[in-house]
């Protein structure tokens, strides 16, 4: 018989089986998820510091214990975690990491349930946790020693560390920063003046990492009350400046941050040059040259075709983005001589 979690345990497991590639696409309140410190010391999840001993190619890390931050129930000494396969480059064996894991499923045969999964623990992965593996640092074990209780997370001592977190190097620590604004109502609340300015310049800041950005993007367009009215002008910034290409490092990441600053700017119906739009036509990434063929068709349907004209004359276009573009213009064809026919008929 499938052993029953907790409440807390189910929205936790969906937390972590939901994994949000584009912060844009998935509106905060389409589903539950959990602030990140919440979900970490959730029900029926561990978090624990150790070393790591192996590292397994098929997507496994295997820590050796040293202490149980969080969690009920027995730890074993050797702790075997599936993680993400994009997780294991940056692992080093023998550092001390602080890991936060689940050990349930969602239960196949009643989805309101969740049970225990027969392969073991897995890493935990959700909006803030991108995934749950922090260098073992003093700046870790504070952040994470203030948000275990309630009381902790309303503090302003954690507010303090969460904005010092969010200026840092430290990019677990800041995709937890960032999780927090995005998904706690309270410490937005905090962001008075100074914290404010922090959210924006690091927002803005291209050395920041990309899913960081999306995510402070978005939590400012949601809540201009709370993080001002600076989105728009940095969203844009994003469309104008960010290189076709990606940057040197992240180019996946890069299209992930325009993708969601076009949604965002495209569903608040904001105006954008022509120009900033244009150039994304020749993007490698299908769905950016989509939206931006989209977001040029509402500024004048002679703009897209042009568009898309001067990107296919391009000999260096990608050819992903070439395909993409000659399927796009049949489509468009075909429309048009629909409401061509339409119009006929009409008359």
């Amino acid at each position: 018989m499938p052993q029953s979690f907790t409440p807390n345990t189910k929205r936790s497991v969906l937390a972590v089986t939901a994994m949000v590639i584009a912060l844009g696409a998935l509106p905060a309140h389409a589903v539950h998820v959990e602030p990140p410190l919440e979900l970490l010391y959730a029900s029926g999840n561990m978090l624990v510091a150790g070393t790591v001993e192996e590292i397994n190619p098929s997507g496994r890390l295997v820590f050796d214990r040293r202490d149980v931050l969080g969690g009920n129930g027995k730890v074993p000494d050797k702790i075997d975690v599936s993680v993400p396969p994009s997780t294991l480059d940056g692992v080093k064996p023998g550092q001390r990491y602080i890991v936060g894991y689940t050990l349930a499923i969602a239960d196949p045969r009643n989805p309101t349930h969740t049970v225990a999964n027969p392969n073991g623990a897995v890493l935990l992965t959700s909006i803030g946790l991108d995934p749950a593996l922090f260098s073992d640092t003093p700046a870790a074990r504070a952040i994470l020693k203030a948000g275990r209780s309630e009381h902790g997370r309303e503090s302003h001592s954690l507010f303090v560390l969460l904005m010092k977190a969010l200026a840092g190097t430290d990019r677990p620590l800041q995709t937890l920063a960032a999780g927090e604004i995005f998904l706690d109502p309270e410490i937005r609340e905090r962001l008075h003046e100074s914290g404010r300015d922090i959210v924006e310049k690091v927002a803005r800041d291209p050395h920041t990492p990309a899913s960081v950005r999306a995510s402070l993007l978005q939590s400012a367009a949601d809540h201009p009350e709370d993080l001002g009215d600076w989105w728009q002008s940095a969203a844009i910034d994003v469309v104008a400046s960010t290189p076709i290409g990606g940057y040197a490092t992240g180019a996946s990441d890069s299209y992930g941050l325009v993708l969601s600053a076009l949604e965002m700017l495209d569903k608040h119906e904001t105006h954008v040059e022509s120009s900033a739009l244009t150039r994304w036509v020749r993007s490698p990434n299908p769905s950016v040259v989509e939206r931006a063929c989209l977001m040029l068709r509402r500024e004048a349907p002679a703009l897209e075709r042009k568009a898309i004209r001067d990107a296919l004359d391009d000999p260096k276009l990608p050819e992903q983005t070439r395909r993409f573009l000659n399927d796009h213009l049949r489509r468009l064809d075909l429309l048009d001589a629909r409401l061509k026919a339409r119009k006929g008929g009409a008359d």
